[in-house]
């Protein structure tokens, strides 16, 4: 009787467990086909995906099961992390955005060609402020000047003998002001490229004003300093000293260095990304560095060129008018309101 009874819960039991297989099976099996049905659906709807785990397949088939199972470190550049200098003054990589902004920039600011400067140069066939001139034009149309006229100003380099120069290149700054109101305004100053330059001023205020002309720099001078700058971009150097325990050394710092990377030190700012580096010292590492100072320019003109820069002769130097500077302005003339008629017909 016992055993009848434990065979009859044994089939009960089994019958349950079978019936519940079919329950289960029959609930749930539709959720795995539709995840199956996703899942493939992804795949075969971006090939991209696809083709990333036919690869990766790959790649386990050719490594063997006991390194592929080893984890591996990987070190991944981060995204502001600037690429290694591949040639001099290039630090890293331009957006192309980044690149039309520079070209923009250098277009705008690119100065009219300049006379060369051989070795056995002539100061007597420079620009010579003392012997150059300007002269106010008349005023467009006669008259006298009024607020908001334009005034413009003609201005004629010569060298240190009184001849025209014929190229232009001459950095020349002119300005109209009036120290007792405090008024003044800067000119917008265009080359002709013979010699001869353009001041135009706009006239904002009344009463009198008085033009000047400087010149800062010949276009002889403009040559030197350009070829000083293609020779040391820097031109200002910097110096980082770096110490460790009693040892210390110091060596020179810019944004453009002349070595190959593993000769430098890349302190570039990971977030701004602009680029400054050190000479490695011989002996310290990189991250003993302490300090950071100027220490002065490099390299100097030649003792002849040293000419073209003499303060009160050509370099930051009055233009003398050949005619008078000044003249007075009158208020803005009123424009008369016609009054038009009505038609009443």
């Amino acid at each position: 009787m016992q055993k009848n009874t434990e065979s009859q819960i044994e089939s009960s039991l089994l019958l349950g467990g079978q019936a519940l297989r079919k329950r289960f099976s029959l609930k749930y099996g539709w959720i795995f086909l539709l995840l199956a049905f996703c899942v493939l659906w992804v795949m075969f709807s971006n090939p991209n995906i696809a083709d990333h785990i036919v690869a990766k397949l790959a790649e386990l088939k050719k490594v063997p099961t006991t390194e592929a199972l080893i984890p591996t470190t990987r070190t991944l550049k981060g995204p502001t992390e600037p690429p290694k200098p591949t040639s001099f003054c290039s630090f890293h990589s331009v957006l192309p955005e980044d690149a039309l902004e520079l070209e923009f920039l250098k277009n705008y600011i690119t100065w009219p060609e300049t006379p060369s400067v051989p070795d056995n140069f002539s100061l007597t066939d420079t620009s010579h402020a003392a012997h150059s001139t300007f002269t106010i034009l008349p005023r467009d149309g006669g008259g006298s000047w009024h607020v908001g006229d334009q005034l413009e100003v003609l201005i004629k380099i010569n060298d240190f003998n009184g001849r025209p120069k014929k190229s232009g290149g001459d950095v020349v700054f002119a300005r109209l002001h009036n120290p007792t109101v405090h008024a003044g305004v800067v000119g917008k100053v265009f080359d002709h490229h013979n010699g001869s330059y353009t001041a135009v001023f706009p006239l904002l205020w009344e009463g009198s004003a008085q033009v000047e002309v400087t010149l800062v720099h010949s276009s002889e001078a403009v040559t030197v300093l350009d070829r000083v700058n293609q020779e040391e971009p820097g031109r200002i150097f910097f110096q980082s000293l770096f110490h460790s325990g009693s040892v210390t050394e110091a060596t020179n710092c810019n944004v453009c260095l002349k070595a190959p990377p593993e000769q430098l030190c890349n302190f570039t700012d990971t977030r701004t990304r602009e680029p400054w580096f050190c000479y490695k010292p011989k002996t310290l590492k990189c991250e003993h560095r302490i300090t950071h100072a100027f220490k002065g320019y490099v390299p100097q003109p030649t003792a002849k060129e040293a000419k073209l820069f003499q303060s009160g002769v050509n370099l930051k130097t009055s233009i003398q008018s050949s005619e008078p500077s000044r003249i007075s302005i009158l208020p803005k003339l009123k424009v008369l309101n016609e009054t038009v008629p009505v038609n009443m017909s």
